[in-house]
């Protein structure tokens, strides 16, 4: 009896494309920018869709300035280079992190090599993993617990909730009543690469939640 095997589909015919940063303007004073690669990257191999990833960071510009959730290293290079299209690094203020992984400290070290001045805004937890690493971080930290705010100007308050869960105990959500937006981490996350800005037909993303999720 012979049996016939059937590789993975790659769901994506734009898999050979390169990797890039999509940038959009999503709100006044703030950018996305999205890093995007179509191919599963290596650490991805749990989740098993192969659809790709997609890491949101986002820059917002009021008489303050702060980078929101900066990629980790697979796009470090990629990504630094276009945020420096966008802002002079010597201008950041501040930099927020929802969560810390070692993925994430590559990009983090070299933005703070580019912008020493900026303070490094996360959770306590965070703050208690980036002190125990390698890379000397001293007075650029500051920790913050849930009720936070931190004023950008322009009506852009920055309001701070910890949303700790099983896998990121350091999880940090971040909202700006200027645009109303909710800066959600990891909470609605999925591994997947697409031209479209929003989830506009959010339904049909169930199966990948659920991969990413489980």
């Amino acid at each position: 009896m012979t049996y016939s095997i059937t590789p993975p589909a790659i769901d994506w015919q734009t898999a050979s494309r390169p990797r890039d940063v999509q940038v959009a303007e999503i709100g006044q004073h703030t950018l996305v920018l999205r890093s995007r690669t179509w191919e599963r990257l290596k650490f991805e191999v749990e989740y098993g869709r192969r659809r790709g990833t997609t890491a949101n960071s986002y820059l917002i510009r009021a008489d303050k300035t702060v980078v929101i959730d900066p990629p980790g290293e697979s796009f470090t290079a990629i990504y630094l280079e276009e945020l420096q299209r966008h802002l002079d690094l010597h201008s950041l203020d501040y930099i927020v992190t929802s969560h810390v992984n070692s993925n994430r400290l590559a990009t983090l070290e070299q933005l703070r090599n580019l912008a020493p001045q900026a303070t490094i805004l996360c959770s306590r937890p965070a703050a208690n993993v980036l002190k125990s690493s390698l890379i000397a971080w001293n007075d650029d930290l500051r920790p913050l617990r849930s009720g936070d705010r931190v004023d950008l100007g322009q009506g852009h308050c920055l309001e701070f909730f910890q949303a700790p869960t099983p896998r990121w105990p350091d999880g940090l959500c971040t909202y700006d009543p200027a645009t109303q937006t909710l800066f959600s981490d990891k909470l609605f996350g999925a591994h997947i690469c697409d031209d479209a800005l929003w989830d506009q037909h959010w339904r049909q993303l169930g199966d990948d939640r659920r991969y990413y999720f489980d």
